[in-house]
């Protein structure tokens, strides 16, 4: 699959940034099977590009993702297998996107423009950071469709908010504002729309200014901390700290730092 081959996200590369896109506004970015497969293409194509620094996720018109594409599934047929197996499809390549999100060597930021339900709440928790519109909305959905949660709340979630605020989100369905998940610890920050754009694409530049490789090691270690004893944890980062002191920025950065250079030619990532 080309970039230009893409019917369902929008991709390009400008200063550093992977922008994705979801470009499926009609159907309020809900996503096909064949939109989740470009997505993962995407995803791919940032890791593989030396080009790329960050990576950008947002979408087009007025929501960001309303989760996975209800369109597609077989409701008229009675037959519960084919509808089960619709779901199997679906999630084998939502979960291998999830996955690439969480194990990407770049940061990855979610620019959240409206309604995150759902797979769209997934994503947000994959991310390593969320900034969001004054019209984001997030909320799990599952529930109110018949289905037990997935897109990685099993796994984020509680991570994220902690046992009681996951519980009540998922129990009761309940909707959280632009600020209530600033508040929650879901986004960073929340700006009006007017400044909603501009600041996104502040940060996405200023992240992919950063040392790429310490970026991976960081989300690494924390994704895979959360698994880990005292003892596994400071083991791995060790090996990190020995990893990047052989690499050339570290010299390049000390120095810098030495001679008091550091405030003026050190990238810094910068929330307004």
């Amino acid at each position: 699959m080309a970039d230009n081959d893409y019917q369902c996200i929008l991709f390009d590369v400008t200063d550093g940034v992977g922008r994705i896109t979801f470009n499926l506004p009609q159907f309020g970015n809900a996503l096909t099977v064949a939109g989740v497969k470009e997505f993962l293409h995407a995803l791919n194509a940032c890791e593989a590009r030396d080009d790329v620094g960050a990576v950008l996720i947002t979408g087009a018109g007025k929501a960001f993702c309303a989760g996975f594409n209800l369109k597609e599934i077989p409701l008229d047929s009675d037959d519960t297998e084919a509808v089960a197996e619709h779901f199997r499809l679906a999630a084998l390549w939502w979960h291998q996107a999830m996955h690439k999100m969480v194990r990407l060597e770049r940061p990855v930021l979610t620019a959240v423009n409206g309604v995150a339900a759902g797979v769209g709440l997934g994503m947000a928790l994959c991310s390593d950071m969320v900034i969001c519109s004054e019209h984001a909305r997030f909320l799990c959905a599952w529930h109110a469709i018949g289905l037990a949660n997935d897109a990685t709340t099993s796994y984020s979630l509680t991570k994220v908010v902690g046992w009681r605020r996951a519980f009540e989100l998922m129990m009761t369905n309940r909707t959280l504002s632009a600020d209530e998940a600033v508040e929650w610890g879901i986004a960073n920050r929340t700006y009006a729309d007017e400044d909603f754009a501009g600041n996104v694409d502040q940060i996405a530049r200023d992240l992919a200014a950063g040392p790429t490789h310490l970026q991976a090691m960081a989300r690494d270690s924390f994704h895979s901390g959360w698994r880990r004893s005292v003892e596994e944890a400071t083991e791995y980062e060790i090996q990190n700290v020995m990893k990047s002191v052989r690499h050339p920025y570290f010299r390049e950065a000390v120095d810098k730092f030495v001679k008091g250079e550091i405030k003026a030619d050190i990238p810094q990532v910068r929330l307004p």
